[in-house]
């Protein structure tokens, strides 16, 4: 009996210890979580064509700014559009790859490819992409190895809010509720 209610005094304490962290050191302890288990980083996400970016980066020599041509500019970064793949993929002769083929498959018949958004905020809240790029940012600080990926993979390791204000507090930037939650 003792031994029973020792247990359970135990998994109680440990459930305690999990809450208290998970709700006052929610950043740390996702950290922490992420660290343990890297697995739980990101997840692939299934789109129509499997972009590869380290492809598009190293051999093709485009950075982030060619295909999400808004993020210097504007709040999104913009999906690209068909009229971009065009320009190296008017010709299957350019790549005879399975995914290369597909793209040229979309460009011949004048249709968009249907991307799958992969990074989307609620409604309620103001991401500025530009204001990040001019502070000179990089793009893996909130996407990971979204760009360096062979295959379409969305980082959840970094979509809440105290990920965004610890990043904030990090390089001194406001905190203030308005910087974010503005329209």
């Amino acid at each position: 009996m003792k031994k029973k209610l020792a247990f359970l005094a135990v998994v109680v304490l440990i459930l305690l210890i999990v809450t208290v962290a998970w709700f006052r050191f929610r950043v740390p302890t996702k950290s922490l979580i992420f660290s343990v288990f890297p697995f739980l980083r990101s997840e692939p996400v299934d789109q129509p064509v499997r972009f590869n970016h380290i492809h598009h980066q190293e051999v093709a020599r485009l950075n982030c700014f060619f295909c999400h041509q808004y993020v210097r500019e504007h709040r999104a970064a913009g999906i690209p559009n068909i009229e971009l793949c065009r320009v190296c993929h008017s010709s299957d002769a350019i790549s005879k790859r399975p995914e290369a083929i597909k793209v040229f498959g979309y460009v011949k018949e004048g249709k968009q490819i249907p991307w799958q958004r992969m990074y989307e905020l609620p409604a309620f809240v103001v991401f500025p992409h530009w204001i990040h790029i001019k502070n000179n940012i990089d793009c893996s600080t909130c996407h990971g190895i979204t760009g360096t990926s062979d295959t379409p993979i969305k980082m959840v390791d970094r979509d809440y809010m105290e990920w965004c204000v610890d990043c904030h507090k990090k390089r001194g930037a406001s905190t203030d509720c308005y910087a974010c939650h503005s329209s």
